[in-house]
């Protein structure tokens, strides 16, 4: 397993602006999401393309954005709330669709993406979360969709469950990390 450095505390104690601060966790969702699928390499799945490998880090983005949606709920009053998911899930854009202007292969339009992003958030919103995280319908779709991803030839077809009980927990453990260090919220 790949180790990361990721920031979870300012150097600072200044205050900072909503959008640096989504900014700032969104990016960290980036380093998760490239751990994520780095630690699939590892464990053998097979990737065809590194567009591939961002469209799995696409979904896992996705995930974590639903996550931390559900992680500031009782924390921050709704319309701050609204106002740091939209900053984040820009951010998560724009990340994106950078990393897709160094392959060779077309990426998606912007607006494509935030039509990806909304449809999910649609479906995810059908799922609960709990004091105990995601429920299985949850990790599940996650893995439903990397899986459709990544395809279900003899490598690949156990990625559902390395999806649901490796990555999207430590992924969450870690996002947990970073949204009390960052964000200054207490989640317990």
């Amino acid at each position: 397993m790949a180790f990361m450095r990721i920031a979870h505390k300012w150097h600072k104690e200044d205050k900072h602006e909503i959008g640096e601060l989504a900014g700032s966790l969104a990016y960290n969702c980036w380093k998760f999401s490239l751990k994520a699928v780095r630690n699939l390499q590892d464990e053998k799945f097979h990737f065809t393309s590194k567009a591939q490998g961002l469209e799995v880090m696409t979904e896992i983005l996705i995930f974590l954005l639903q996550v931390t949606d559900r992680l500031l709920y009782d924390s921050m009053e709704p319309e701050m709330r609204a106002q740091f998911i939209g900053a984040m899930a820009y951010r998560l854009l724009d990340i994106v669709l950078d990393n897709y202007e160094d392959l060779p292969e077309q990426g998606p339009e912007r607006t494509d993406l935030v039509g990806l992003i909304n449809g999910r958030g649609s479906d995810y919103a059908e799922f609960s979360y709990g004091d105990d995280g995601p429920s299985y319908p949850f990790l599940r779709y996650l893995g439903d969709r990397v899986g459709l991803i990544m395809g279900d030839d003899q490598d690949n077809r156990w990625v559902i469950d390395q999806i649901m009980e490796i990555e999207a927990p430590e992924a969450i453990g870690t996002l947990k990390k970073s949204i009390e260090g960052l964000v200054g919220v207490e989640l317990g």
